[in-house]
């Protein structure tokens, strides 16, 4: 019977760390893509003046499923591009800092 035991205990845990694996590879991939999306938005805004008023005008189509990355312009001046990783957890870059965050804050 505690061979039963340790063979249960072996897969939880392997199912956990594999788990992990995949979250932390997946917010590794939404983070870059964000780069991306963020390079191109400094690019048009260098070009033409202003912030793009959505992504299909930097040419990037928006998607709507677990993968999708959401550009809100704050202000003239101001954006942020976030994804969602799970419901109460969210990666937000913030133009005002230039840093990738946790959760949503309010414009500085």
């Amino acid at each position: 019977m505690t061979i039963i035991k340790y063979i249960i205990l072996s897969v939880v845990i392997l199912a956990m760390l594999l788990f992990f694996f995949i979250t932390s590879k997946r917010e590794k991939n939404l983070t870059q893509r964000g780069e991306d999306i963020v390079e191109k938005i400094e690019l048009f805004r260098k070009e033409n003046h202003r912030l793009p008023k959505d992504l299909n005008e930097i040419g990037i189509l928006e998607e709507e499923n677990s993968n999708a990355l959401y550009y809100d312009i704050r202000n003239d001046t101001s954006y942020t591009v976030s994804f969602m990783m799970s419901i109460d957890y969210n990666r937000t870059y913030y133009s005002d800092t230039k840093q990738w965050e946790d959760g949503y804050r309010e414009i500085k």
